[in-house]
């Protein structure tokens, strides 16, 4: 999606993807990280998610990058939090104690920028991206984050003819084209959730699987 499409979604409060509630595979599985208090838990594509609010109440500190101005500080409204905020030629950072926000471009992101980072949780991010641009989103995530780095990735899959995205269709095998060099992958739950999303089914998917992944990064 060009960046304008995504600002205008938000602009138009088209944010079905925004969850009301903390992800409950994130609570889960989040103590398989073995992370100790105030180690630091990147968010790709943040949004207004409430799993920024909740990391920072289990004492890590989080940052996150979002491309909408309207998103960062709605999240920071809406948890009635105070912030201070600063400007870079790349970036605007709002932070507010250990929540970071970073509102610019993704691909703008350098390894010092995520030097502190212990673990990556993607939880809307890859299935953001368009078939054309995943290889590239992969990619540089990989250069930008500290080897070794673990990620909790959850994705969806359908049958991409039957709808446009996004989200996108992301299949286990994907996930390893992407990820294998650099990652042990494994498949910790893989659920029908179609039930879950009628407005989808109603657009003609007659499949809907998400499918929750830890990456373990290899030693070199």
């Amino acid at each position: 999606m060009h960046p304008d499409q995504w600002r205008d979604r938000w602009k138009q409060n088209r944010i079905g993807f925004h969850e009301p509630t903390v992800n409950p595979y994130l609570c889960r599985y989040l103590p398989e990280f073995n992370l100790n208090q105030g180690d630091t838990i990147f968010l790709p594509l943040c949004g207004k998610a409430h799993d920024i609010a909740w990391l920072a109440q289990q004492g890590f500190q989080v940052v996150g990058i979002e491309l909408s101005e309207i998103a960062i500080v709605s999240f920071f409204s809406e948890h009635d939090l105070t912030y201070q905020q600063s400007e870079s030629e790349r970036f605007i950072l709002r932070k507010s104690g250990n929540i970071s926000l970073i509102q610019g471009d993704y691909f703008d992101l350098q390894r010092q920028d995520l030097s502190a980072c212990k673990m990556v949780y993607d939880r809307a991010s890859l299935i953001a991206i368009d078939a054309a641009n995943r290889g590239r989103y992969c990619t540089h995530m990989l250069s930008i984050i500290p080897q070794i780095t673990d990620q909790l990735l959850i994705t969806l899959d359908y049958d991409q003819a039957q709808m446009k995205g996004p989200p996108y269709a992301v299949s286990t095998a994907e996930v390893g084209q992407h990820y294998n060099s650099e990652y042990s992958i494994n498949r910790l739950e893989q659920n029908d959730v179609l039930d879950e999303r009628p407005r989808w089914r109603d657009q003609g998917l007659t499949r809907l699987t998400e499918t929750v992944f830890i990456l373990n990064g290899k030693k070199a």
